[in-house]
């Protein structure tokens, strides 16, 4: 099981507690940060997550009731490989999934 920073003090929006918790079963994940939550919301209820791969993970964008950055540590070259679980996962089928891609040099 993945280790959450911050324990149970850390603020979560609903949409990216959903996340976190399909997340905290997928293995190869080994730590979870969830980041600042701005006021940026959702126009019409869409949710989205957007993923941007990077040296340590990934990093989770997920836009629903307010918008929150979550880490999420792992091995880089397993992290597509998590990605896709998560995009197909029967919990989160109304989400809209995207992808980005930010390394040094790419």
């Amino acid at each position: 099981m993945s280790e959450i920073r911050g324990g149970t003090h850390t603020t979560l929006t609903e949409t990216s507690e959903e996340v976190v918790r399909v997340l905290t079963l997928i293995p190869g994940v080994t730590k979870i940060a969830p980041g600042v939550i701005s006021s940026e919301r959702s126009k019409g209820g869409k949710r989205y997550i957007t993923a941007s791969f990077t040296n340590a993970g990934m990093e989770l964008l997920i836009v629903g009731q307010g918008a929150q950055k979550v880490a999420v540590h792992c091995n880089p070259d397993i992290a597509p490989y998590i990605y896709a679980t998560l995009s197909q996962h029967k919990v989160l089928k109304n989400y809209t999934f995207r992808t980005r891609v930010r390394r040094p040099g790419l």
